[in-house]
């Protein structure tokens, strides 16, 4: 089973890098883990629209018929952490090769890949700017696994 991470931007901040090699280290001591990086459309802000499609189609290339895809998507459904940890244990179970976390860049994603999104999820009912939403990715993905590992890391009420 591969947990795969699939980011626009985000690699030019150091509290990123840091932050995201922490929580590598973490995930990857019990799922073989890979973090991919691409670079932002160069399309104007103005034109969001196509931002948001070019971006879109960044992932769509990189994902392959049988993934379990999760897109982060603030339309998406609403989880608590043991929620989100459950669902991600049927994930698991479910006998794909990989599962794929996708959180988009600063106009998110299209309708084309929110329908080939398997779950589509929220972070908050916020709008979070995209390099934090990253960072909640990774730490809710590891939480999720140390609760299903009974490990002392999550705090319950």
């Amino acid at each position: 089973m591969i947990l795969q991470f699939l980011f626009v931007g985000g690699d030019k901040e150091p509290w990123m890098r840091e932050f995201e090699a922490e929580y590598e280290k973490k995930v990857s001591r019990f799922y073989k883990t890979e973090i991919v990086r691409m670079k932002p459309s160069k399309d104007d802000r103005a034109l969001g629209d196509v931002k948001r499609k070019s971006e879109s189609k960044l992932f769509l290339d990189r994902l392959k018929p049988n993934d379990y895809v999760v897109v982060f998507d603030e339309r998406g459904e609403n989880f608590t952490s043991i929620q989100f940890s459950k669902k991600m244990e049927r994930w698991l179970a479910a006998g794909r090769a990989r599962i794929v976390f996708c959180v988009g860049g600063a106009f998110g994603f299209d309708e084309e890949m929110r329908s080939r999104a398997d779950q589509v999820v929220s972070l908050s009912s916020f709008v979070l700017n995209h390099h934090l939403a990253q960072a909640v990715v990774l730490e809710q993905v590891y939480r999720a696994i140390s609760i299903q590992k009974n490990l002392p890391y999550h705090n319950e009420g």
